[in-house]
């Protein structure tokens, strides 16, 4: 397919010229020495970025900043699927997130660099039928493998509104670029699968607390979801300035940790089907503080992690009171974290709204009239009506989490 200037493009792609309008973005031509200073200035950047996924838009428009071209993308191999995945993308507009290019899709360029291990430079996309670049409008593009001590692990995409924009000069900039980015990209890689395999053991430790418990994986995965709904609600209202983006992760993971302590419950009290006396509850209370000592023993043995950090803080307080009548320290109003805050409106939520074998799950309404009489006692007043004032959004958390 063609569109109105006459270059190939896919057909999913929209408007004729799918590039943002043009902008400064790199130092002017034939100043080696600004260029060299600015890539001097990104790599500096590269060395202190943080290690996480959200470094990747910083590296793709620091990239672009530094080439001047009109458009930069980052795909990186998904090693479940063999596919090439987009993961970032600056001076594209409307690149669908999480794009997709199969490594054997021999239309694509990206496809033959990754596979044949070396840069791919069309002069001019015009002249070469049958071509798939990112976006309709691209006239010149330059694809260039990322390699690791593992072989290729993505590619990198420099493209322009211009035929020939890519000359000698710029070919070097950008493969001296890439290779400096090789680095941090691995880096970001191999941090993010260690996170991801710590949190399956510590959400596998919070499993283990509850498994007695047949409904409780369910339960966790939900009340990780309501936990995250909230806070993400509260990310842009005044009053809540520890609710960003980092907060709101780590809460949607740290939320399993609430009841971890209940692994040092005995069974007879634990499992009791009937109302428990007054010492067995005074026992019951007591897995707040086993759950929070247990993760800050984690904390001492192993170093802080984000995570578990927030479920110790979580574990503690997560049946403390808007009132000050909560335990285990009988903390009142915002004394309370917020992340307990939330925690405890999200676990009884999902408890009333859930099917047990003692009872059968309330509707949101019955569960709304219920958790408003205990606003300003049990519950942050502001933060319950934040959370019960969208139902279609907590219906759908719960069909999605089931």
């Amino acid at each position: 397919m063609a569109d109105d200037s006459g270059y190939p493009t896919l057909a999913r792609r929209g408007p004729a010229d799918a590039l943002d309008p043009p902008e400064p973005c790199g130092p002017p031509d034939g100043a080696p020495v600004d260029r060299l200073r600015a890539l001097q200035a990104f790599n500096a950047r590269l060395v202190c970025m943080p290690v996480d996924e959200s470094s990747y838009a910083d590296v793709v428009a620091g990239a672009r900043r530094v080439v001047g071209c009109d458009a930069c993308a980052l795909f990186l191999l998904d090693p479940g699927t063999g596919e090439l995945e987009l993961r970032a993308a600056d001076g594209y507009r409307d690149l669908e997130p999480g794009l997709r290019v199969a490594v054997r899709d021999a239309a694509s360029m990206h496809a033959h660099a990754f596979s044949e291990e070396y840069l791919v430079h069309i002069a001019d996309v015009a002249t070469l039928k049958g071509l798939q670049p990112l976006a309709a409008g691209v006239a010149s593009a330059l694809v260039l493998p990322i390699i690791s001590f593992r072989g290729p692990v993505g590619v990198f995409d420099f493209s322009s509104r211009k035929p020939g924009a890519f000359g000698p000069t710029e070919i070097g900039m950008c493969t001296m670029l890439v290779d400096q980015m090789s680095y941090s990209l691995e880096n970001i890689r191999l941090v993010n699968e260690l996170s991801r395999s710590r949190d399956a053991v510590i959400r596998g430790m919070a499993l283990l607390a509850e498994i007695r418990d047949t409904h409780i994986r369910e339960h966790l995965r939900r009340m990780c979801a309501y936990s995250g709904h909230l806070a993400e609600l509260l990310a842009d209202r005044p009053g809540y300035p520890e609710a960003t983006p980092q907060f709101i992760d780590t809460l949607a993971r740290a939320a399993v940790l609430h009841d971890v302590g209940k692994v040092g419950v005995p069974d007879a009290i634990l499992l009791k089907p009937g109302k428990l006396t007054e010492d067995e509850f005074e026992v019951m209370k007591t897995h707040t503080e086993m759950g929070a000592e247990l993760l800050e023993g984690l904390i001492k043995d192993y170093g802080r992690y984000a995570m578990i950090t927030m479920g110790a803080e979580v574990a503690r307080c997560h049946h403390e009171k808007w009132d000050g009548s909560g335990y285990p320290a009988g903390l009142k109003g915002r004394e309370i974290p917020l992340s307990a805050r939330i925690v405890a409106i999200a676990d009884v939520y999902d408890a009333l709204t859930s099917r047990r074998v003692y009872k059968d799950a309330w509707t949101h309404e019955e569960t709304a009239r219920v958790m408003r009489q205990d606003a300003g006692r049990h519950f942050d007043p502001e933060l319950l009506e934040i959370f019960l004032a969208r139902p279609r959004e907590l219906a759908r958390i719960r069909e999605s989490s089931d």
